[in-house]
């Protein structure tokens, strides 16, 4: 379920947003009615790692809604000034308790009316135990032909296992 969040005041003046077309070809945006304080709703940056062990593919399944109980890559938001390959080896760490180090960018992936902007990694596991966080029923590692492809949460993480598996045999 993907609920479009809806901004009625403004977080300056407390004044009601209105829609209004700024510049004829962009689209409509809000703004208040008393300051004319811009309310721009801007994507969401998202980091994930693949990275195996001598087992397989580390994937978590997840403990929270959307997709409950499904398998996805590690990963997770980007905090305001951090860069994209700090994010990526912070949640790949909090999510399986594994260190990495960044070999490469994998791909990015962003869809039609989503807020959230993937951009997937390639890393190289350094160390760490693996173990779940709070936001995982559990962490595995999967062989390249075990991967539970039907079981698996979002099209971003199949379409990048798919990219992981021709750059990677």
């Amino acid at each position: 379920m993907n609920k479009k969040a809806i901004y009625k005041f403004c977080p300056l003046c407390g004044g009601a947003f209105v829609k209004k077309r700024l510049v004829s070809n962009e689209p409509e945006r809000l703004v208040c009615s008393a300051c004319e304080f811009i309310f721009y709703l801007d994507p969401k940056l998202v980091a994930c790692t693949i990275a195996e062990t001598g087992k397989g593919i580390v994937l978590q399944r997840r403990n929270k809604e959307p997709k409950k109980g499904q398998w996805v890559l590690p990963g997770g938001f980007v905090d305001r000034g951090e860069t994209l390959e700090e994010a990526a080896i912070r949640e790949f760490y909090e999510e399986t308790g594994l260190h990495s180090r960044i070999k490469c960018l994998l791909g990015n992936y962003s869809y039609p009316g989503e807020a959230n902007i993937i951009i997937v990694y390639q890393s190289r596991i350094t160390g760490g135990t693996i173990r779940p966080c709070h936001e995982s029923m559990s962490i595995d590692e999967f062989k390249k032909e075990d991967i539970p492809w039907d079981r698996l949460a979002f099209d971003t993480t199949r379409k990048a296992l798919k990219k992981y598996m021709e750059v990677n045999g």
